[in-house]
């Protein structure tokens, strides 16, 4: 098999699905004989992983948002490295790399697209960001997308479908498989040893639908006591979701736990996982849940149709409606029977279709349509 040199360019100042996506698909991709190496534009937590990771990285945090010298850093990197490819991840990676792949000898420009970019920007900043990355769509030779919406709305803004490649999000299944100390890690957590735990794993951002899950909160506990709602991860929304708890009078019930590293020890300390998300791409959080055998509660928006179906391997809900979560956890709670049967079709999903290793396969058979071209 023969080594292929790709530099993956992407910002890198947040810690979100695009930059774990990349911590693991560049060790799996390594194993099939791809040489990575990542330039980020933030000196920052996702950088410091890649180097905890022996992967190469070159940060370029000296620049300003858009600086004229980060395009001229961009293009000597380049010239020096000689890539055989140049993927990009991000509006910004996106926009500066295309650019000045227009300076280079001809590299082939692959670009991922991990979401729909109307959701992810406020109403300014979108128009913005699609200015930019409809612009600069003409200069990328090939895009990946990581669900089918986005692989229709990419065909629907213009892109020849010939052009996109759709490869889903694949996990590290086995991390998440084995159960572990339950009960340590619960204690770790502040959990109580025998309440029923909901689990929910994400930014804390209005567009995760978090505050539906709070008060779906206020209802299921006036039924069940015993549940708490274990909340991984960080963000604005943070404040807005503790006064609602305070209001609520369920403080109590509620832990936020923060940015946490051992997500796989965090599953096993959860009885359900739910997500209440009003947009998405393809949520690894929700394939990390059922690798880890954990029933799932979900929107089925982006890309989740992809690879849940209701009653089968997880549990649907419609966006903003905290009364159905509310009713579809107590259900879950109070029949382990359909509990056991929705995880073990979910598991046999997950290592049937989405581990690292279809990721990476089919994200190397991109790479190699260019070289074959060569």
């Amino acid at each position: 098999m023969s080594k292929i040199k790709v530099i993956h360019a992407i910002g890198g100042g947040e810690f979100g699905g695009a930059e774990h996506h990349i911590l693991d698909l560049l060790p799996s991709l390594s194993d099939l004989s791809v040489e990575p190496l990542v330039v980020c534009f933030y000196n920052s937590t996702f950088a410091e992983e890649l180097r905890k990771r022996n992967i190469r990285v070159i940060p370029l945090d000296h620049y300003q948002r858009f600086d004229i010298r980060l395009l001229k850093a961009l293009i000597r990197l380049f010239k020096e490295e000689k890539p055989d490819i140049i993927h990009t991840h991000g509006v910004k990676a996106n926009f500066f790399c295309r650019i000045a792949s227009r300076f280079l000898p001809k590299i082939p420009l692959v670009t991922t697209v991990h979401s729909v970019l109307r959701y992810d920007y406020s109403p300014l900043a979108y128009a913005l960001a699609s200015r930019l990355e409809l612009w600069t769509r003409q200069w990328n030779d090939h895009f990946i997308t990581i669900s089918r919406p986005i692989q229709e709305a990419l065909a629907e803004e213009g892109v020849n479908p010939a052009k996109i490649s759709l490869v889903h999000n694949g996990i590290n299944a086995d991390k998440f498989a084995d159960p572990g100390d339950t009960a340590a890690v619960r204690r770790s957590l502040n959990l109580p040893k025998d309440s029923f735990v909901i689990g929910s794993m994400c930014r804390l951002v209005p567009v995760k639908g978090l505050s539906d899950i709070m008060q779906a909160m206020a209802l299921i506990v006036k039924a069940h006591p015993e549940v708490h709602w274990l909340l991984v991860g960080d963000g604005p929304e943070k404040r807005n979701l503790e006064a609602m708890a305070a209001e609520t009078g369920i403080s109590n019930r509620i832990h936020f736990a923060g940015f946490r590293k051992d997500i796989p020890q965090c599953m096993q300390a959860i009885d359900v996982y739910v997500s209440s998300s009003y947009s998405e791409g393809m949520p690894l959080s929700l394939l990390e849940a059922m690798a880890a055998r954990k029933p799932v509660v979900t929107t089925m928006v982006g890309g989740i149709p992809d690879f849940i179906t209701d009653g089968h391997n997880g549990i649907s809900i419609p966006t903003h409606r905290p009364d159905e979560i509310a009713e579809k956890v107590i259900l879950l709670l109070e029949k382990e029977p359909l509990r056991n049967e929705l995880t073990e079709t979910a598991y046999r999903t997950v290592y049937d279709n989405f581990t690292l290793e279809h990721m990476s396969s089919k994200t190397r058979a991109v790479y190699e349509r260019f070289l074959l071209k060569k």
